[in-house]
């Protein structure tokens, strides 16, 4: 895992996770504003550079709970995750919410599919990882076809993720615990689905939180068109 940090450090922190076949640029058109009043935290995951390997969420989690050791941040205003990003979130959220102030967990597919359904998901995206690596079809059209869209992001980062990574990553989609929290923590998560979203159907496992339903968008729609007015609705 790489970090990128934007702003004083003295300021409260917020953590920024991106989606799956993306990095820390995927944050680019909130982090200089959101540099104004926190100090903006945003690691790009393992496996989404060269010469790494996406191993599990609790390592990833891991490896920012250091992070934020080492850099002396005991506690966060925010921390705000995306698709894959969304389920890291989450379960980070979860595990130490009493060092969170708020969670908002965007596009998260937090479903626990059996094993037949999670083969056939690694089996359509392994497909689709070895006709972008094969420099004979269009990156982003072939990401679109299976990523709701979002192959304008994940066209230059994609084609960096190992078949390796890409197994774990699986398990880390579709295989997600959801916790059961106190009122008073359950308060402090927001979960963000645009009406579009496949990723909306698992809204029945997380029926006792809050649910910001965004009409017409697609998978990450809102942040994706409106970046800015993502960033002042749900984190300033």
């Amino acid at each position: 895992m790489r970090f990128q940090t934007y702003g004083d450090k003295n300021n409260r922190a917020v953590l920024l996770i991106h989606t799956l076949f993306t990095n820390a640029d995927f944050f680019a058109p909130i982090t200089p504003m959101l540099a104004n009043d926190f100090y903006v935290i945003v690691p790009t995951l393992s496996g989404h550079y060269k010469n790494s390997t996406f191993i599990s969420t609790d390592d990833e989690i891991r490896q920012i709970k250091e992070f934020l050791s080492e850099n002396n941040v005991s506690s966060l205003y925010a921390v705000a995750g995306f698709s894959l990003g969304g389920n890291i979130a989450y379960d980070f959220f979860c595990n130490n919410s009493n060092m969170t102030e708020k969670a908002i967990i965007d596009s998260a597919p937090l479903f626990n599919f059996p094993g037949l359904v999670k083969n056939h998901f690694l089996k359509s995206y392994s497909k689709c990882l070895k006709k972008i690596k094969s420099g004979e079809h269009d990156v982003e059209k072939e990401l679109n076809k299976y990523f709701n869209g979002m192959g304008e992001h994940q066209k230059d980062i994609a084609p960096l993720v190992s078949q390796d990574s890409l197994n774990n990553l699986i398990g880390s989609c579709y295989n997600t615990k959801v916790y059961k929290l106190p009122q008073d923590k359950l308060k402090k998560v927001t979960f963000i689905y645009g009406s579009k979203d496949i990723a909306r159907l698992c809204k029945t496992r997380i029926k006792k939180y809050h649910i910001h339903k965004m009409k017409s968008y697609g998978h990450c729609g809102f942040y994706r068109e409106n970046p800015v007015a993502w960033a002042k609705q749900f984190i300033l």
